[in-house]
């Protein structure tokens, strides 16, 4: 059965009605932005949205919307899964399950329709607020690189996998898994990745990318 996998996302943006304040505040804040963009979301309309008053949000959040979007960023990447592949003994001793972990939990974080969703607007708004997109990338995309950089660096430490510039090797990673689950995830009416997908698409990439350094 090919069922769709549940992301950390979904969860995020939607939490329930027991969630404390600040939680409450950036989910509403992740869902007007996704309703309305990030031009066409007001503090006014997030405030509302958050149960909470326009003053208790600009208390919080003084720079406005983007110290707002900042901290949504944050708050995702926070719950993003911990990943010790750099220090995994099974991980260092096997390059390919080390990146088919990295792989699988990127792809399933991204998995949701409301993930799929927040990434359509940071990329659709960015064009014209390039902040965002930068932002973006700053918070979220560039400590997923690091992990992967210094896996390989330490996997080329040990004589275990001949990569000659770990942080190039990480983006050309990132850029292919990039390009087969996110932008596949973003296209419009996209239906969310099912686990048996996400697998096929991980396994191709990671092996693709091991035959690359073989070469």
């Amino acid at each position: 059965m090919n069922v769709a996998t549940s992301s950390p996302v979904d969860d995020l943006l939607n939490p329930g009605e027991s969630a404390s304040r600040p939680v409450r505040i950036l989910a509403a804040a992740a869902r007007m932005f996704i309703e309305h963009g990030y031009e066409g979301a007001s503090m006014e309309e997030i405030a509302k949205a958050a149960a909470v008053t326009r003053q208790t949000l600009y208390n919080r959040f003084p720079d406005g919307k983007e110290s707002l979007f900042v901290a949504v960023a944050e708050r995702m990447w926070k719950a993003f899964p911990i990943m010790n592949v750099a220090t995994d003994e099974r991980a260092l001793s096997d390059p390919k399950r080390g990146l088919m972990q990295i792989a699988t939990e990127f792809a399933c974080f991204w998995s949701g329709p409301t993930a799929a969703d927040f990434l359509r607007m940071v990329i659709m708004e960015g064009r014209r607020f390039p902040m965002l997109a930068s932002r973006f990338d700053e918070v979220i995309q560039a400590p997923v690189l690091t992990v992967i950089s210094d896996y390989l660096a330490e996997l080329a430490r040990r004589g275990v996998l001949a990569v000659q510039e770990p942080e190039t090797a990480a983006c050309d990673f990132m850029e292919t898994l990039d390009g087969r689950v996110l932008w596949k995830q973003v296209r419009a009416n996209s239906e969310p990745l099912a686990r048996e997908e996400i697998e096929q698409i991980v396994e191709r990439t990671v092996d693709a990318f091991l035959r690359s350094l073989r070469h």
